[in-house]
């Protein structure tokens, strides 16, 4: 029980908390439902999404951490489609130690031929009002995902701090942060909101389905005349 408290408590020490929407590049009806669970960079313990769709063009989603370490709640919205092109807005809220707001515009392309596989990029704005060490970030960047599938989703993005953080020119330097008036890490070894590390986003998502026990086939059993 030792080790794993101590496995935890340097993992939490080496990667940052802040989390983002787990989306459904697939999209949902009106009542249709998707459920999966994310594992993250950002967060050390998995987080369980639900979203659900309220329309043909809106969906909304909610993901539940342990203990609250990446639970969040965002609304997708589609503001053009044009056969298996779309391109979808999403607004959310995460709950972390460096809790954030996030705008995200996704352009998606699904592929008819291969139902549930998707490819997406997108532009994302990120801002954290109050992080672990009481002081604001606010960052821009990329990202793109693919879903295979409809089962499983791989997302990377990379988000920078263009005021607080590391100089653009050093995010892939392997130099310690040491800027005085942002520290990037707290006291206690933290990642902070200003950490070039915070704004690092890698996500494994795999739909619930995964997990059902298939029924086994029924064979049909052919009468005999």
């Amino acid at each position: 029980m030792q080790k794993v408290i101590i496995i935890l408590i340097v993992s939490l020490i080496l990667f940052g908390c802040a989390a983002h929407p787990t989306i459904s590049p697939i999209p949902l009806k009106k009542g249709e439902s998707f459920t999966a669970i994310t594992f993250s960079f950002e967060n050390v313990l998995p987080v369980f999404v639900y979203r659900k769709g309220l329309s043909e063009l809106s969906d909304v989603g909610f993901r539940v951490g342990l203990p609250i370490c990446g639970s969040g709640i965002d609304y997708s919205h589609t503001v053009f489609q044009r056969r298996d092109s779309r391109d979808v807005i999403n607004f959310g809220l995460s709950l972390t130690p460096n809790s954030s707001i996030d705008m995200t515009y996704y352009s998606i392309r699904t592929f008819s031929k291969k139902p549930g596989n998707a490819f997406y990029t997108g532009f994302r704005a990120m801002y954290i009002p109050r992080g672990i060490n009481d002081r604001e970030s606010l960052r821009v960047g990329a990202l793109g995902g693919l879903r295979f599938n409809n089962k499983v989703g791989l997302e990377l993005g990379y988000f920078h701090d263009l005021d607080k953080g590391q100089p653009i020119e050093k995010i892939f330097s392997m130099e310690p942060e040491n800027d005085p008036r942002y520290p990037a890490k707290t006291e206690f070894g933290f990642p902070s909101e200003n950490s070039r590390l915070v704004g690092l986003s890698l996500q494994v998502s795999l739909s619930t389905t995964i997990f059902q026990k298939k029924e086994p086939s029924q064979k049909k059993v052919k009468s005999k005349k």
